[in-house]
């Protein structure tokens, strides 16, 4: 992503110098002094440097592990939280070199052969087994009528025991003679997006080696993920995420509840269903969004993130909006080879009216963004605890949208050397989730859903309605929101052909209606009044009966007929009669 490239700690206090000798401080020494800067409104000056760990203290989960690890007890046997990617092959491949390529690693990095342990006073902690070689699921399609798709839908789909699995798998699919494809499933509490691409970069360079016969060029990291977990337990203790807490009280306070969009699908039923809804952002577009965004001295993604609240504001109505977005969290020295689920993802606030132009959305955004960086390491488990949002089962506290922009990737060009790399986001966390791809001179896009919330129908017509949006607000900034056409000319016309169809009914007239509901509940109570009440079976007789002494009487169309009586039972008798012996 872009914008996600943020240190957890504030950068530019401490000298290299000065950060080398704070790692070499023991644990309970770096806890005192990072407590004593707190006291002195110093907090800026904590290094961002990754301390090597106390190996003789057991490993504790980080708060990000802790809180999905309280998020899969709530949903058990849920495949929400895996994070999967395919690699397709086109030419003949040795399943020995995918599993000696993962074996390799699984050496490396100590996260990929992580158990969760709960121990006898019920604390949870991780342990790195020695698992050996890498288990290479396979699986055979020739010849069988099932496709590479069914295969990997059922292989995505299963869920992880976080008690008793590995949080890692892989199957190798044979398709045909020469084509087979390598699935991976990671759960989310092992790795994120970035953690995709370190382990993306070093299999690629792995199996080239192994497939040609040479030394993989494979180091293993001086940082692990157990060093960042063991880090974010000494910031916590130290008191400087609690410190930081204070800003996203005042920045979420008084949180809007979820955000709902008028005619979704439905509520939540528990048994939701996944979909992506692809798209395209062409070359001019993407020109247009960059020049946009260095006219504004502003990034790529806070523009593209402003355009997402903006769609979220048209299509929900709402005025104050909470939307979620990932950060790396890598700027730390070492951090960058990490595979692990160092991410975070902090809630951003939007205040967006018809009355303001996207310019001064986007100008907000810019001013707020700094703040939100410089405190987006506390874990957004706690930010949600402090803001104390409105909770609805099923669903996502305090944000349900979540938008991030990926940047182009070194690793999926080396890997496009053997394979055609595909991710899968499985999803089902939160409602809506966008994502754009910068490729090439253009951008790809997709909007996960969860299909018990909105329609895939409708949030198709969003993703066409948001590329308008860029279209729009890079041509005319200034431009009122209220006043900002979403609709794509093809959509409208789409829209337009569906809404035509046959002639409704004229409606029929009340005299008629009431004989209607005479058939269906005679008895039931029509007109009340002090004296006494009409049943509609007495009231559809008595304004027959009125009904034809007046057309006796000359009444009936074009005719003027005067009325004089008081409010009473009659009234309504004698203006249903008067309807009845004018009509046609």
């Amino acid at each position: 992503m872009s914008a996600p490239t943020v240190s957890r700690t504030v950068p530019g206090a401490a000298s290299p110098s000065m950060a080398d000798r704070f790692g070499a401080l023991g644990r309970e020494q770096r806890i005192r002094l990072m407590r004593r800067l707190l006291e002195a409104g110093r907090a800026r000056e904590i290094p961002a440097v990754i301390p090597p760990r106390d190996p003789a203290r057991r490993v504790p989960l980080s708060p990000a592990q802790h809180d999905l690890w309280v998020y899969d007890s709530l949903y058990p046997g849920t495949p929400a939280l895996n994070l999967c990617a395919a690699y397709h092959f086109e030419r003949p491949v040795d399943p020995a070199h995918l599993e000696a390529a993962l074996t390799l690693i699984q050496r490396h990095h100590d996260i990929l052969r992580t158990r969760i342990v709960t121990d006898p006073s019920g604390e949870l902690h991780v342990e790195f087994r020695d698992d050996g070689t890498f288990d290479l699921e396979q699986e055979d399609l020739r010849g069988t009528g099932r496709t590479i798709d069914e295969a990997f839908e059922t292989f995505r789909s299963r869920p992880f025991d976080l008690g008793r699995d590995k949080l890692i798998r892989a199957r190798f699919v044979r398709v045909g003679e020469r084509r087979s494809t390598l699935m991976l499933s990671l759960h989310h509490t092992i790795s994120d997006w970035w953690s995709f691409d370190v382990l993306q970069n070093e299999f690629a360079q792995a199996y080239g080696a192994l497939r040609d016969g040479l030394e993989p060029p494979l180091t293993r990291p001086a940082v692990q993920y157990a060093d960042f977990s063991a880090w974010q337990d000494e910031l916590a203790e130290s008191g400087v995420f609690a410190s930081r807490l204070g800003f996203w009280r005042r920045y979420l306070a008084d949180p809007p509840g979820p955000l709902t969009v008028p005619g979704g699908t439905g509520g939540v039923t528990g048994d939701e269903g996944i979909a992506q809804i692809p798209f395209h952002i062409d070359a001019p577009t993407t020109a247009a969004v960059r020049a946009l965004a260095r006219e504004r001295g502003a990034s790529v993604y806070v523009v593209l993130m402003a355009a997402f609240a903006v769609l979220a504001h048209r299509v929900s109505g709402a005025d104050d909006l909470v939307l979620g977005t990932p950060i790396a969290n890598r700027a730390a020295k070492g951090l960058d080879q990490v595979i692990g689920y160092v991410m975070n993802a902090v809630p951003t606030r939007w205040k967006v009216t018809p009355e303001r132009s996207f310019a001064d959305v986007l100008a907000g955004f810019a001013v707020d963004f700094p703040d939100l960086m410089a405190n987006a390491d506390v874990p957004v488990g706690r930010i949600v605890s402090a803001a104390a949002p409105e909770r609805s089962a099923g669903r996502a506290p305090l944000y349900q949208w979540v938008f991030m922009h990926l940047t182009q990737q070194p690793s999926v060009s080396v890997m496009k050397e053997f394979a055609e790399p595909e991710r899968i986001h499985t999803g089902g966390e939160h409602d809506l989730v966008g994502v754009v791809k910068d490729s090439g001179d253009g951008m790809e896009g997709s909007f996960g859903l969860r299909t018990d919330v909105f329609s895939t129908a409708t949030v198709a017509r969003w993703t066409q309605c948001y590329v308008e949006l860029l279209r729009q607000i890079t041509a005319d900034p200034t431009a009122l929101i209220g006043d900002i056409d979403l609709v794509p000319p093809a959509l409208r016309g789409q829209l337009l052909a569906g809404s035509t169809g046959p002639t409704a009914p004229a409606p029929l007239p009340l005299p008629e209606l009431v004989t209607r509901q005479a058939a269906r509940t005679p008895n039931a109570p029509a007109v009340e009044s002090p004296e006494h009440t009409l049943s509609y079976a007495q009231l559809d007789d008595r304004v027959a009966r009125l009904a034809g002494h007046l057309v006796r009487r000359g009444a009936g169309p074009g005719r003027i007929v005067a009325l004089a009586l008081a409010r009473g039972s009659d009234w309504p008798v004698a203006a249903l009669a008067l309807q009845r012996a004018g009509a046609p």
